[in-house]
């Protein structure tokens, strides 16, 4: 398998680390139970205002700072939803990357990718070029009702991959005829974070490597590892996100969750 790492027919890099586990983090499924929440419809897709070709590497094809770029991306998909698209300077999407690893962009050294809920935190506590997150939540991957309803109430995903090395070559993800084994086989090309920002029957359209891409939900089942819902004023306009939830029901119901997992905790 290490020889096989060493193909890599897309000369991207990848750098999402193995899910780190925290008990503290909040559970989409606690917030997703108000009945009044509005209908969602069958498919969906954010930043139609973004061309495919214009999300911008985020230099991830020199360092391995998916999870940052994912980040990056985040911000363009928000802000085209609600008013003016506002793209993240590549400078402040690296220098969160050097904040959470010590890379060194001189010499390459500590390039060794980043843990998807420590960027989360990160983001949670400091901007990304003036932007920051209210808060996030995990999800269960294998929900598929909870991810699409991730993706149109709070304007997409942040996605942790396990890629396998035959997703080098496919124009559209899917599990390889031959399942997931040989170059289909869990993570053996790598851990990559990825935003996606649509879902349809077929499958999910996300934003990696400054292009979007579809992978089918028979790839999601068996590489997504871990799934994450932010929350951000960016996805607020007139005081509610583009699908009707109103800001300060957000932060309320924020709020309690932070009291009920303070209770949990003493």
């Amino acid at each position: 398998m290490a020889t096989e790492k060493k193909i890599n027919h897309s000369k991207m890099k990848l750098g999402k680390r193995p899910p780190r586990l925290d008990d503290r983090t909040f559970q989409l499924s606690s917030y997703l139970n108000d009945e009044e929440r509005p209908p969602m419809p069958h498919e969906w897709r954010w930043a139609e205002k973004i061309e495919p070709t214009k999300w911008g590497l985020m230099r991830n094809k020199r360092a391995e700072n998916c999870t940052c770029a994912a980040a990056g991306h985040f911000i363009m998909a928000w802000t085209s939803s609600t008013g003016k698209m506002k793209r993240p300077r590549d400078k402040a999407v690296m220098q969160t990357y050097i904040a959470l690893t010590g890379y060194d962009p001189v010499t390459d050294a500590n390039d060794d990718g980043a843990y998807s809920i420590d960027v989360l935190k990160y983001w949670r506590k400091n901007d990304i070029d003036g932007h920051k997150i209210l808060a996030f939540a995990a999800m269960d991957p294998k929900n598929h009702r909870q991810i699409k309803e991730a993706i149109y109430l709070f304007g997409g995903c942040f996605a942790g991959l396990a890629l396998p090395l035959s997703a080098q070559k496919q124009a559209v993800w899917d599990v390889p005829p031959g399942g997931a084994t040989g170059r289909g086989e869990l993570a053996s090309w790598g851990g990559h974070a990825v935003l996606i920002i649509g879902y349809s029957k077929e499958g999910l359209l996300c934003v990696t490597w400054g292009k979007e891409k579809m992978l089918t939900w028979d790839f999601w089942d068996a590489y997504c590892e871990e799934a994450f819902a932010a929350f951000s004023e960016d996805f607020i306009k007139d005081e509610k996100t583009p699908t009707g939830i109103n800001i300060h029901t957000l932060t309320r119901d924020l709020d309690i969750l932070k009291q009920k997992k303070a209770r949990q905790a003493s």
